[in-house]
């Protein structure tokens, strides 16, 4: 990171060709009743409109900057946006999602309570594909951390009865410096639930703005709509912090295994949705009896997840790790 202002809340945007969202993000990021921040824009190699939206926006106001690097990835993108951040703050924001008006500044209040670096979160809803405002309510939308170690209900609960997108946080950047704390460029997703693990195994205080001010804008061409190319990612988290600790290897394995078990009833819908038609698979739940769908997804589901679809590399084989780098430890 570069030279720290004490007053200032850094906003990274990662964008890869999503540039007709982005307007609606710096939108709201320019909404902030707190008015002390810069928002970086890293333009991930994008082949769309990104920097010409993006130059358009920093020619009518100088805190929003446009970085552009070859394309490697959002882990990538934000990770240059946090070699560039000059704030004490860090707010993380997709190029598809919004932030409401008074984020920023409650949740910095709610900070302003602890003496050392501390995370603030707060409550989010889905956004419509066309229009990132028109929200719906679901019972996932008012995510709670019920106990005094985050790190182990992240690690337990998450993708089960725990969703917390990026934007829900604000983070004191000193958490992320004083321990070199970089989103993973190795992993094809999962990236930001392997990043909250290695913040939070140091148990910094974390505190709950019970309010709804983010949404997550809900898209087809999400990368949360690959089954097999999520569990890769997964996978890849629950081996990496099996190695970094012993004594978490058992929190992890079992972990492994249940995200395994979902991804697999996952596969199963989606290949036999695409076979038989989108009205099939809910028929042959209610029709087949459990044993055959249990001995169905194991076979399918299996067979399903050992291949992924990368929207930038195409296809792939999915490979268990053989060791996990030192440089992510």
């Amino acid at each position: 990171m570069t030279r720290v202002d004490q007053s200032l809340v850094t906003v990274i945007i990662p964008c890869f060709n999503q540039g007709h969202f982005l307007p609606a993000a710096l939108d709201s990021v320019q909404a902030q009743t707190h008015s002390a921040w810069e928002c970086l824009v890293v333009d991930d190699g994008s082949s769309d409109c990104t920097a010409a939206v993006a130059q358009q926006y920093s020619r009518r106001d100088k805190r929003i900057r446009l970085i552009n690097q070859e394309s490697r990835g959002p882990s990538a993108a934000r990770n240059t946006g946090l070699r560039l951040a000059r704030g004490r703050y860090l707010q993380f924001l997709d190029a598809d999602d919004w932030i409401a008006p008074d984020k920023i500044e409650r949740q910095l209040k709610a900070l302003a309570a602890y003496g050392k670096p501390a995370a603030a979160y707060c409550y989010f809803r889905y956004g419509d594909p066309d229009n990132v405002t028109r929200t719906m309510t679901t019972g996932r939308d008012c995510p709670k951390l019920l106990s005094d170690n985050p790190f182990r209900e992240i690690a337990s609960r998450w993708e089960v009865d725990l969703t917390l997108p990026a934007h829900c946080f604000l983070f004191d950047a000193r958490l992320f410096a004083s321990r070199n704390v970089q989103f993973d460029e190795d992993l094809p997703n999962h990236e930001d639930w392997d990043c909250w693990l290695r913040l939070f195994r140091c148990a910094p205080p974390i505190v709950l703005v019970e309010a709804h001010l983010a949404i997550y804008r809900l898209s087809a061409s999400s990368n949360s709509k690959n089954t097999a190319r999520n569990w890769r990612g997964a996978r890849n988290v629950c081996v990496k912090h099996a190695a970094m600790d012993a004594s978490d290897s058992e929190l992890f394995e079992r972990k492994r295994r249940s995200l395994y078990d979902a991804y697999r009833v996952m596969r199963t819908a989606e290949i036999l949705s695409k076979a038989f038609g989108e009205g099939f698979y809910d028929r042959y739940r209610a029709n087949t009896p459990w044993p055959l769908q249990r001995l169905v997804n194991t076979v399918v589901g299996s067979i399903g997840l050992l291949v992924t679809l990368d929207s930038r590399r195409g296809i792939a084989l999915v490979r268990t790790p053989a060791r996990v780098p030192s440089s992510h430890a």
